[in-house]
Order: structure tokens, then C-alpha cells, then sequence
């Protein structure tokens, strides 16, 4: 992520999810289980939410396969294949071992993974659609026997165990339970946002240990040379102004006439995520932004 946003983003490399439905063309034949390809379709499209490909894919690079360098204030990280490569990628684990990378940050080795990979939101999701993902993963995804260089950071970042006290402050391991007394729509928009699509990962401000902010939810971060805006209610800060449809269509499309044009790091959310996602997710994930407390941010001087 940066600054460990940055760190948080890149290493969080160990985390994002698909470029494109048309951009699978590397996934593996059809296969003839019904109910397999449903799941394989459904850890697709959770896949996409989750816009695993913008950091596990080069540019011109096959999906998944690692290796893009991502800068970071501490050095350079290298995103990790994820392709079912028993050699190279995630292609030994078992469910069991990608739910604790996908959910608590811990590799099959047993070492911590840095927050830039966003376990921390990914904690949210539930064991349902954990079990989509890994089928997915390992039949729905080619793989690509390509060894991804070794990160190398400096003394202390070099110490992954240290990541083991930082998760007993920072995560909640919990999944995500409905609550009862908000519509359907409402708790389907807040397991998107804070779960699959990790928007508090870069809209939300960080601490002195790069945790997010309590009371800050997504009231805007910086992510690398990147400001992910203030996306709370708030009518000065945020886009409290904004109409159900305005987010929807800037979700869909990354522009809004007269309001915003998405760029950097969200641009790349629209092009390989959020246009892809079903006007029903898009429309919870609006109703729930809607929804969270505005946060008015001191530098409007109001």
C-alpha cells in the first residue's frame, strides 16, 4: 500500500483477483461438472471484484503469473504467482492454506504476509465464496511455470514475523455476518466494499503502523503518488452530493461529467473490476456508501 500503502498495495501483491472475464483466455478447458463450472464462474466473478489481476499481472505478462515490480519507500516488491504452478505458484496449497493467505495473511510456509496484500480485508469474506475462489483458482486458471523474483527489503521490513504482532493490533478475523436490521441490498453492499473490492485499502487513511484509522473509514488515503479521495456522505469532503446513479455510473464507467474522472490506481479498479461487476452489486455497494458516517476533513477548513 503506500508508505506501507504502498507497501500495503504492492505487498499486498499476494492478493488481488482478475483483469477481465474476456481476459481469461489462459483458464483451463470447460470442465464437464456442472456443478464444479458453477463454482469455477462464481470464483471468476469474485475474482474480478477482488481485481486480483491489476497487481499479479505484467503488462503483457500472462495472468496471474507474478512479476510486476511495484515500488515501495523501502524498495521495490514482486508481485507472486498465483497460478495453480506447483513449482512456481499456489498450485500446492490446499483450501486450507489459501483461506489463511487469502483471510489472515499466512503463507503456506507459514510466513506473515505483508498488509500490502489486503488479508485484513479479505477477512471479511465469507467460507462460501473462499471455497469459489480456491476452485477457481486451481481449475479455472492456466498454470504458468514462471519463478517471480524474491522481494528484498531492508532491516526491519525484512521481518516477516514482526507482521505477527501487527495482526493481533489490526485484523479482525471474523467474516462477515448480515445484520439483521438492514435490507439485503445494504448487507450485500457492505460485504463488496469491505471484504472483495478492499475500498477502505486505499480510501482510508493510515496510522503511524499503517493501520487504517478508526473513525476514518474511507475518508480518503494516499496510495503511492495517488490521493484516493474522501468517499463518505460528507457534501464538502466527500461526495454526499452525489446521487445513488452518479456512483453507480462513476463505479461503472470512471467518469462522472462536471464531478470526477478516475485515474491512477482507480482507474485501474474500473477497467479491470468494477465494470464487470452486476448492476444489482453495483447498485448495494452505492445504497451502503450512502449509508456510512460523513467525515469532514480539516483541511476544508469548515
Amino acid at each position: 500500500m503506500k508508505v506501507i500503502t504502498s507497501i500495503i498495495r504492492a505487498l499486498a501483491t499476494a492478493s488481488g483477483l482478475l483483469i477481465a472475464v474476456a481476459s481469461h483466455a489462459t483458464t483451463h478447458s470447460a470442465p464437464s461438472d456442472p456443478a464444479q463450472a458453477q463454482l469455477i464462474s462464481r470464483g471468476r466473478y469474485l475474482a474480478t471484484a477482488a481485481d486480483c489481476a491489476a497487481c499479479h499481472t505484467m503488462q503483457h505478462g500472462k495472468t496471474f503469473a507474478g512479476g510486476l515490480p511495484i515500488s515501495s519507500p523501502v524498495g521495490t516488491i514482486f508481485a507472486s504467482n498465483i497460478t495453480p504452478s506447483v513449482t512456481a505458484g499456489i498450485g500446492a496449497y490446499t483450501e486450507e492454506q489459501f483461506a489463511a493467505a487469502l483471510r489472515k495473511g499466512i503463507r503456506a510456509d507459514g510466513a506473515n504476509l505483508y498488509p500490502a496484500m489486503p488479508y485484513t480485508s479479505y477477512a471479511a469474506m465469507k467460507d462460501s465464496d473462499v471455497h469459489a475462489l480456491y476452485t477457481y483458482f486451481m481449475h479455472g486458471v492456466a498454470p504458468v511455470d514462471r519463478a517471480t523474483p524474491k522481494t528484498e527489503l531492508p532491516f526491519p521490513m525484512n521481518l516477516r514475523a514482526s507482521m505477527m504482532a501487527w495482526n493481533l493490533l489490526f485484523l479482525n478475523a471474523k467474516p462477515y455476518s448480515d445484520d439483521p436490521a438492514q435490507s439485503a441490498e445494504w448487507n450485500r453492499g457492505k460485504y463488496l466494499v469491505i471484504g472483495a473490492a478492499h475500498c477502505s485499502a486505499c480510501h482510508t487513511p493510515r496510522g503511524v503502523l499503517m493501520q487504517e484509522e478508526s473513525g476514518q473509514t474511507l475518508a480518503g488515503g494516499q496510495v503511492g503518488p495517488w490521493y484516493a479521495p474522501n468517499i463518505t456522505p460528507d457534501r464538502e469532503s466527500g461526495i454526499g452530493s452525489w446521487s445513488k446513479t452518479d456512483l453507480v455510473v462513476y463505479l461503472r464507467t470512471g467518469r462522472l461529467r462536471g464531478e470526477a474522472q478516475a485515474a491512477g490506481s482507480m482507474g485501474e479498479a474500473v477497467e479491470h473490476s468494477f465494470q464487470y461487476l452486476s448492476d444489482s452489486d453495483l447498485n448495494a455497494m452505492a445504497i451502503y456508501v450512502q449509508s456510512i458516517p460523513a467525515v469532514r476533513q480539516n483541511a476544508d477548513g469548515r
